[in-house]
């Protein structure tokens, strides 16, 4: 994985999570809680546009706990893409998305290779629409940088069949981003 093992973490599912409990703010919350695309969401919210820096793309093989997630078989032939998104020059979080070949349209797949749009985006904008399953979120105990971010882990899937198990790792200067955003837009709105 993009980020090491995430597998050993204590993810927990959003039905069941606090954000208050947690010490989470209300954005930082709707930020990870959120069902839809989330580049999407932080445009409309806090006026934040997102670039991608694509990193790696490969044809790979979906590990045990990826393929239960997706649905599929261990060792099934799997898109893996590991993206940054970036706001003005700074990464606000990385991401990484499998996808199992078998439903994944050719169109899909070049424009994927451009390496240029988040998939959220690339989906929406094919019209179909996107439901997000096994939504969870954790805090990170890990050695190294990542340790205390936070990240967010979810199944898309589309009406034609195209699924998606996408791991997203927040970085600290999302949440001052969003921070500066959201005072931003609270002032406008008096």
């Amino acid at each position: 994985m993009f980020f090491g093992s995430l597998e050993s973490q204590d993810w927990q599912s959003v039905r069941h999570w606090k954000a208050d409990d947690a010490g989470v703010s209300r954005d930082a919350a709707a930020v990870l809680t959120t069902a839809g695309s989330l580049t999407r969401f932080l445009e409309r919210h806090f006026g934040i546009k997102l670039e991608v820096r694509l990193h790696d793309q490969f044809v790979d093989m979906a590990l045990l706990e990826e393929a239960q997630l997706l649905g599929c078989e261990p060792g099934d032939r799997a898109l893996r893409r590991q993206v940054s998104l970036m706001h003005r020059g700074s990464v606000l979080f990385d991401a990484e998305s499998v996808l199992p070949l078998e439903d994944l349209p050719a169109d899909l797949m070049r424009d994927l290779e451009e390496g240029k749009r988040p998939l959220g985006n690339l989906l929406l904008d094919r019209g179909l629409s996107l439901s997000r399953s096994d939504l969870s979120v954790v805090q990170l105990q890990a050695d190294g940088g990542i340790n205390g971010c936070w990240a967010r882990r979810s199944v898309l899937r589309s009406p034609s069949g195209t699924r998606a198990l996408v791991v997203e790792l927040f970085h600290p200067e999302m949440w001052k981003r969003l921070e500066s955003s959201s005072r931003r837009y609270s002032v406008r709105d008096r």
